[in-house]
């Protein structure tokens, strides 16, 4: 029969399978023959009504699940009346899976019958959700329960507060799906909603918004989308204070989830109140602009596309306007617990002192420079790459402000140089070429007499034994980040949270004391440290510059250590440009010096060096010249500088070669 193996796939344990038993049952329906189609659907119908009542989770969920496309179809008005009471009585099934299917069947009752369905079932949901609470209201005082009614905020949840309790999967059972029923229920109801919306239900939705648990909150914040998407306009204005400060409250929580949800309820929020938006800058415009650079990548392109939405041309302006405001919420999210915020915060500041005019924010500048310095010692790593880049930024357009915390900024941004991360030391290097730019004498006598200390480090490089099976990375074991697991995934227990990675979680770690390294720095990254450090100092002084290359072709002949290979990277991609910036004249008599490292690096095994080597000589013939430089080769470095197909073949006819692969920071 037809409809046998779509109604075995709707008991099935697999859920992929149950949900392609729906899409199957869907079609047999919609493909019958029309003689035949009223009685396929009376038979589905009955089958249906069995599952529904079923013992097996998985067959009652199938069952909701295939209902929802019988009341879509509209074949049998009596299954939907007798769908309602099977959809109250399971609405607090033991299965959330179950739950979320009776809200789909909610959906599509409402969206057939219309808001008679919201009536029936109004005092069973509700009740649901109140006792969802049952004592877990964050605040803790039911005496603000009639707050709505008054637009002053005036016992709003800390975030503190909210984030205090667990923000793990275990919360109330029942109150997610039924507050994600009742979200359902009302988008199937559509605009016949609006004469329901009560002060009531605000405030039973908005102790969902303070939460402990981050699922609530997350689908408050979705119904609350669709509740302001039907409230009359009066409501809203009346009560726009309260609403925005909870809003803001979710655009600054601690997990993305949330804020990308508060991000929906924002943009309806806004929207519908256009009229009057402006009122609600000062709660709502920090949080907005902050995660449009927030790490998490969904949250961000919404957010982008909300503000434009909502701001249209005059962002900027706007920003300007609540610049205090607006400053004080990026402080207090650079002290966040999590350091994707963190991040946010620092970019959000370097386009403060980029985009806003010097007028309005001068008299701010000393406390965007405090905040980046102390986010300049965060634990991690991409806060600190941040924190670098909005420091180039405010050398370039404060200087003055700038000088006067110079010697700190400097120890730091030299300290830096040799991070265990490689973009935070090449961001510190370009960092310091601002610095040596703008600042001039002191700060390039600085720089070189680090240069002095750092660049030959990488020939006490002394690798140590490591478990790591003789990775290039091996180094990385000894962090004391490690753990307890090693190697193997945490269990259940270990991990109670949804299963998440600790990489994903939220960083919990205070702030450090110092720069928060994870482990002692090797002496081949401060030789790293040291070739970017040049390569900016052969922009701003190249005669100073030059002093250093027996020290670059030392580096070049010292290998022996695992991460040699690393290192010559880094060298040939950068070793081009120096030499461009020295002068053919002063780069000339150390070419030959480098020719041996090189042709070593381009046979060497390691896929990024040999990369990196071909791209080297292709640039440096073209910068010296293709005659010049094969006079320097012997017959087997001819032999692979005509086979390699790493080497520029333009390059050999005396063209320039193809592409660059390395940039300075006034480039």
């Amino acid at each position: 029969m037809e409809l046998d193996e779509p109604m075995g796939k709707l008991t099935d344990r697999m859920q992929i399978k149950r949900e392609h038993g729906v899409t199957l049952l869907q079609s047999v329906l919609s493909n019958a023959d029309p003689l035949r189609r009223q009685e396929l659907w009376a038979i589905a119908t009955q089958r249906v009504k069995l599952l529904m009542s079923a013992q097996q989770w998985e067959s009652r969920h199938g069952g909701f699940c295939a209902a929802k496309i019988l009341v879509l179809g509209g074949q049998q008005m009596a299954f939907d009346d007798e769908l309602l009471p099977l959809a109250t009585l399971h609405l607090e099934d033991t299965e959330p899976g179950v739950r979320l299917a009776v809200g789909e069947c909610l959906y599509a009752l409402g969206k057939v019958q219309g808001i008679s369905v919201y009536d029936s079932i109004k005092d069973r949901l509700l009740l649901s959700i109140q006792n969802g609470f049952d004592g877990d209201l964050i605040s803790g005082d039911e005496s603000d329960q009639d707050a709505f009614e008054e637009s002053p905020v005036k016992k709003m949840p800390s975030v503190k507060q909210v984030h205090s309790g667990q923000n793990g999967a275990m919360g109330s059972r029942c109150l997610e799906t039924s507050v994600k029923a009742l979200q359902r229920l009302m988008e199937g109801c559509g605009e016949s909603f609006q004469d329901h919306v009560t002060s009531q239900l605000w405030q039973l939705l908005l102790k969902a918004l303070s939460h402990h648990n981050r699922f609530v909150r997350e689908t408050g914040f979705l119904c609350v989308s669709t509740l302001c998407q039907f409230s009359p306009m009066d409501v809203l204005k009346d009560n726009g204070g309260l609403i925005a400060s909870y809003l803001a409250l979710g655009l600054s929580d601690n997990w993305s989830q949330v804020r990308y949800a508060a991000s929906i309820a924002t943009r309806t929020f806004m929207r519908r109140t256009s009229e009057f938006k402006s009122d609600f800058f000062s709660k709502l415009l920090p949080a907005m602009c902050l995660n449009r650079y927030h790490g998490a990548e969904g949250l961000r392109l919404y957010s982008q596309e909300t503000w434009q939405l909502v701001m249209g041309s005059t962002g900027r302006e706007e920003v300007a306007k609540y610049v205090d405001v607006v400053l004080d919420y990026y402080i207090v999210q650079s002290t966040a617990q999590n350091h994707l915020v963190k991040e946010a915060a620092c970019h959000c500041m370097a386009e403060l002192l980029w985009k806003i005019d010097p007028e309005r924010i001068g008299s701010l500048v000393p406390r965007v420079l405090t905040t980046l310095m102390s986010c300049f010692k965060d634990p991690s790593w991409a806060v600190r790459d941040a924190a670098c880049s909005a420091m180039r930024k405010a050398i370039e357009g404060y200087p003055e402000e700038m000088k006067k915390l110079m010697p700190q900024l400097f120890d730091m941004w030299f300290a830096h140089l040799a991070d265990n991360v490689r973009s935070v030391r090449e961001n510190s290097a370009f960092t310091l070429g601002s610095a040596m730019r703008c600042f001039q004498g002191e700060a390039i006598e600085m720089a070189v007499a680090v240069l002095q200390e750092v660049l030959p480090q990488a020939k006490n490089q002394v690798d140590k034994p490591c478990c790591c099976h003789g990775s290039l990375h091996a180094t990385q074991c000894a962090s004391p980040g490690a753990g307890p697991h090693h190697g193997r995934p945490p269990s259940a227990e270990e991990n109670m949270d949804g299963a998440l990675s600790s990489n994903l979680l939220p960083k919990l770690a205070e702030r450090c004391d110092d720069y928060g390294f994870s482990r002692k720095s090797e002496p081949w990254e401060k030789s790293e440290g040291g070739i970017y450090l040049l390569r900016e100092l052969s922009v701003v002084a190249p005669d100073r510059a030059a002093k250093f290359l027996p020290a670059l072709v030392q580096l070049a002949q010292s290998s022996g250590y695992v991460e040699y290979h690393s290192l010559m990277e880094t060298l040939y991609r950068l070793l081009p440009f120096i030499a461009e910036k020295l002068g053919k004249k002063t780069f000339k008599p150390y070419l030959e010096l480098f020719i041996d490292p090189l042709f070593s690096a381009l046979t060497c095994g390691q896929r990024l060096s040999e990369n990196a080597s071909g791209y080297c000589v292709s640039k440096l013939i073209s910068f010296i010249g293709p005659n010049i430089f094969k006079a320097r080769l012997d017959s087997n470095q001819l032999a692979i500088l005509q086979s390699s197909p790493l080497i520029n073949a333009h390059s050999m006819t005396g063209g320039k070669a193809i592409g660059n692969q390395v940039s300075s920071s006034v480039m």
